[in-house]
Order: C-alpha cells, then structure tokens, then sequence
C-alpha cells in the first residue's frame, strides 16, 4: 500500500479506492452505533447546556453565564439546537464532523511527506479508527477534536510556511479548548529561531476576542467571558457556575458523577470517574501525578508547573544552541515533544488531555515508521486511562500507565536530542583507537 500510486494497474488503484472508500463508511457507522451511549458528562453538562439554551431563546441564551465551557462551542450547540434531531445526536454530531476535519489536516501532513502514496490516507483511516479518537467524541461526546484539528491545521501552515494562518487556526484552538496551550511552546520556539514573526503571534489574541465577541453581543459581560478559563484552572476543569441554582445556574449532581442505571449509561464515582486516581493532582491522567499519595502536600502543584515550565525553557535553549535548522521532521518531533511532557509534568489533567499527543503520535510513526511503537503505547496508555471512567476500574493500574508515558517521552526527548545534535550520534559511532603498551618483555 506504500507504493507509488503510478506502479498500480488500473483495476487494482480502483480497487484501493474502493477500499479506502468503505474503511471511511465503516469509520462513520463505527461512530454511529456509539451514538446511544450516554454517560456523565452528558447528562450533567452538555444536555443541560443544550436544555437551557432552547428554553432561553437560542442564541439569546449566550448572554447568560450557564457553562464552564468558552463560548465558540456554545455557538455551535446553539446551532445545533436549531436542527430537527434528537439532542444526543445534536452534540455529538458536532464532535463527530470535526473529527473529520481532524482527518483532513493530519492528510495534509502526512501528504507533504508522501506525495505519491496512500500512506497519507492510511494515516487518516488509523487515526479515525484509533480507540481514544472515536470513543472521545461518539460515545463520550466530547470535543477534543475540535481543538486538535485546528492546531493541526496550524502545524500544517508551520510547515507550509505559512505563519500568518498558523498564529489563525491556532487562536481558533485557543478559543476551543484551554488544552491547545499544549501547542503553544512549538510557536515560542520557531519564535526563538526566527522562524516567527512577533507580529504574526498578535493574531492569536486577535482572533480568541473575535470569537468571544457574538456573545458579548448577545449581552454577556466581558469580564465573565474573559475569565471563563481562569474559572477551569480554579475548579481543576471539573467544575461550573451550574451547580446552584439561579438563572443559568444548574443544581443537579456532582461534577463528573454517574447517574444511576439506565440504558447507556454508566455507575461509577465521583471526579475522574471512580477517582482511582492515587493523587487528588490528577484525575485519571498517567502524570507523574500518579506516583504520589493521596495526602501529597499542595505544594506537590507549583512543583509540577514550575517542572513544566523547566521543561519548556530546556527545550528553547537546546534549540536555540542547536545549529540544526527547524526542518519539518525536527518541527514534528518538537510537537510530539511538548504535546506528551507538558500534561505528564502539569496538575490537574484529565485523561483527556493526552488527545494532543494521541493524534500526533500516530502521524509522528507515519513519518518515522521505526518508531510506530511510540503511537501504539500512547494509544494504549491513553485507553486504560479512559478505562476508570467509562468500566468504573482500572484495567491496568494508572501508575504503570504513568511509568509508560514517561519512558516515551524520554524516548523522544532523546530522538529529539540527536536530531538537533548529529554530532553526539557521530561521536558515539567513532572507535576509539587503541593505545599502544610498547614492546612486551
């Protein structure tokens, strides 16, 4: 199938297209038949929102402060609000329509390196086909894709050379998810090199205001809008003003709690689902977060930041020093990079937030098939983390999991080491000469 597309006989291309074609069909009616699935953070948030919205006006309602979620995803729950389909369907056809937009850039990509091939195709199918991928938006319904797709679209412009877009599809991320920060050392560091304009990173706050402005139009105050993430850091992106009654306001169960029987729904604890979680530092993300007790001190939270920001100061400068240009291999490597370290290293991240790396991993084996490994540990590493939410118990325990993230990550720190240092590769390949002892006696 990595052939080049010219060397196939006619009938057998057809044949190839027909087959991607209907491994695209299976995709979609794999997502369809998890549309039933209803679990917490459907019932407690994204139904509510969507209930509220419709008794309130349509998008009327975004005047009101009624979800911990930034406003462009409540602009298309709005949307979809007006559309004759049952609400369910309504949300996670939202999830859903963007993970083929997320197919479409990770094409894009993986196109720029196989321009004769079916391996950029390939690659589309194994991230739609990826069990984290279409469980995150078709059964939880969630909208990780949403943000991946735009800083996928982003790295895409970067490789492109095009830094106006990428600074654009990036603050499109931004204003999605607060988790696209995870994207936001990649910019810093082509800004290190040169590769980047300052002028070109002012459109990043351009365009997050542009798309809080409809409902500050509707007649929300700026203040709320502009301090909805600063809200998730506080409550560890679990919580909301909906908890309390009042306008807008919801006083239904917990944050991330089950709701009892039911067909398709699930039973099991509180935050992080169950909350197997050894530390309150983290809800069911295999961070080193994992390796310390429940009755870790809080300072255990400023460690993990100022980790983080260590991290990505450490990477700057071997890049800085590096004589090595930014080439895309070495750009996708720098991506995977920050993409598995910064939420290993930060508190309070969900399972989730490894959906970044998840996506990246598996254009990264594509561009480096040696290492298709790396995809298929993060793949699994990301699934047993999903496992305590939706199956109320660990598979495999979060620890270990934890240990797995870190030894690929310091598998591509390394890989990424040697590409911005040939040298140390060079030097360890040289036999050293052995030393003559003179004439023996």
């Amino acid at each position: 199938m990595l052939l080049s597309k010219k060397r196939y006989m006619p009938g057998l291309q057809i044949l190839a297209l027909c087959s991607l074609g209907l491994m695209f069909l299976l995709a979609i009616a794999l997502r369809v038949s998890l549309y039933h699935v209803e679990t917490s953070d459907y019932t407690v948030f994204l139904s509510q929102w969507y209930d509220f919205i419709q008794t309130h006006g349509g998008f009327a309602a975004l005047k009101y402060n009624f979800s911990n979620y930034n406003t462009p995803y409540l602009y298309l729950l709005t949307l979809a609000t007006y559309l004759p389909i049952p609400k369910l369907v309504a949300i996670k056809t939202i999830s859903v329509i963007f993970d083929g937009v997320l197919g479409l850039f990770a094409y894009l990509i993986l196109r720029l390196r196989y321009r004769r091939s079916y391996a950029s195709v390939i690659g589309v199918l194994v991230i739609l086909f990826a069990p984290t991928i279409f469980i995150n938006s078709a059964a939880w319904g969630q909208s990780d894709a949403i943000y991946t797709a735009f800083c996928l679209a982003s790295l895409y412009y970067l490789l492109k050379e095009r830094p106006a877009w990428a600074c654009v599809f990036f603050g499109l991320a931004l204003s999605f998810k607060l988790q696209a920060i995870f994207f936001l050392p990649v910019l810093l560091m082509l800004l290190l090199k040169r590769k980047l304009r300052v002028k070109y990173l002012v459109l990043i706050p351009a365009v997050f205001l542009l798309m809080l402005a409809p409902a500050f139009i509707a007649g929300r105050n700026a203040w709320s809008l502009l301090t909805i993430y600063a809200g998730q850091i506080a409550s560890g992106g679990v919580g909301g003003p909906f908890n309390a009654g009042g306008i807008g306001q919801f006083n239904a169960r917990g944050p991330r709690q089950f709701n009892g029987g039911g067909a398709g729904q699930f039973n099991g604890g509180g935050p992080g689902g169950g909350g197997f979680s050894s530390s309150s530092f983290t809800l069911n993300a295999p961070s080193f977060y994992q390796w310390l007790p429940a009755s870790a001190p809080e300072y255990w939270k400023w460690i993990g930041i100022l980790l983080a920001a260590m991290f990505i100061v450490l990477v700057g400068v071997l890049i800085v020093k590096s004589k090595k240009q930014l080439t895309p291999a070495i750009l996708l490597k720098v991506v995977l990079v920050f993409a598995l370290a910064i939420p290993f290293l930060l508190p309070e991240m969900h399972e989730r937030y490894f959906y970044l790396a998840d996506v990246i991993s598996i254009i990264y084996a594509f561009s480096f098939p040696r290492s298709f490994y790396i995809a298929v540990i993060m793949q699994l590493c990301s699934l047993f983390s999903y496992a305590p939410y939706f199956l109320n118990t660990q598979v495999v325990n979060l620890a270990y999991v934890a240990f797995a993230v870190l030894v690929i990550t310091v598998i591509t720190v390394a890989d990424l080491v040697l590409a911005l240092y040939p040298n140390i590769r060079k030097r360890a390949a040289v036999p050293v000469p052995a030393q003559s002892t003179g004439p023996q006696s």
